[in-house]
């Protein structure tokens, strides 16, 4: 009796694998590569959106006929956001999201998500290599800035300010806190300057506040909700209060 109950057990676990397998399907792409279904449209548009490294997509289903799709989780590697600055990493889920048919050109759009998660890692060198740009787009006459992340939710930053009258070139020293506002926003707070020209504080203090906020993630194409901060070993990383998660579903995989 023993016996049969155990080729039974083993029999039914045998026919399981069909479906176990089914739940983990696989898509693989490199490069550029032209899309067959809905899920690679998507795919493809989270690519075009973020010319990343690496993607790893996880669909419940493909997307029906309104673009709609139940759970969704992505995990981006080297991507380039807001066109400016590399993202070592970001990690996001959502639930009950509604798209607008990927119209290409670089273009995602989100009309509605319940219940996303976020996770994003960038780097020291990546901010210093992208903030000259930053600075020039909200200030033109920042230079040389570069910074630097300090436990457990702090920067120093330092950098060259030009006054245009009387024409001088101010070096200031930066030691400086980050907040989140409004889970979206983050911004400088409690910053101590020194400068080598006491009388310019003033000018140098206001220049700053145009830098203002340093992080906005409201054009971010999923409505999320930052809650945590933390600096250090030269990375910083934000996050919503719970983390994105994956789940079993279709798997998307994409690398450069």
């Amino acid at each position: 009796m023993r016996r049969k109950t155990g080729f039974l057990l083993a029999f039914l676990l045998i026919l399981s694998f069909p479906l176990i397998a089914a739940g983990q399907e696989t898509r693989t792409f490199r490069g550029n590569f032209t899309p067959a279904s809905r899920g690679e449209e998507l795919l493809k548009a989270l690519v075009d959106y973020a010319d990343p490294d690496s993607v790893e997509m996880i669909l419940d289903g493909e997307p029906d006929e309104g673009w709609n799709v139940r759970d969704l989780f992505f995990r981006v590697r080297g991507g380039l956001f807001a066109g400016k600055i590399r993202v070592e990493d970001i990690a996001l889920s959502a639930s009950f999201v509604s798209l607008a048919p990927p119209s290409g050109g670089g273009k995602l759009e989100v009309r509605s998500a319940m219940r996303s998660n976020i996770e994003v890692v960038l780097l020291e060198s990546d901010v210093n290599g992208a903030i000259r740009t930053f600075t020039s787009d909200k200030d033109g006459n920042w230079r040389d800035v570069s910074v630097r992340f300090v436990p457990p939710r702090n920067i120093e930053a330092r950098g060259r300010y030009h006054v245009k009258n009387p024409g001088l070139v101010i070096l200031a020293e930066v030691d400086t806190g980050l907040a989140i506002r409004e889970g979206r926003e983050i911004w400088l707070e409690d910053t101590r300057l020194r400068i080598n020209n006491a009388e310019q504080t003033a000018t140098v203090r206001e220049a700053i506040e145009k830098l203002q906020p340093v992080v906005d993630i409201r054009k971010f194409p999923f409505p999320v909700s930052l809650a945590v901060l933390n600096t250090g070993q030269g990375r910083l990383e934000i996050a919503s209060r719970t983390r994105p998660c994956p789940f079993e579903g279709i798997v998307y995989r994409y690398s450069r």
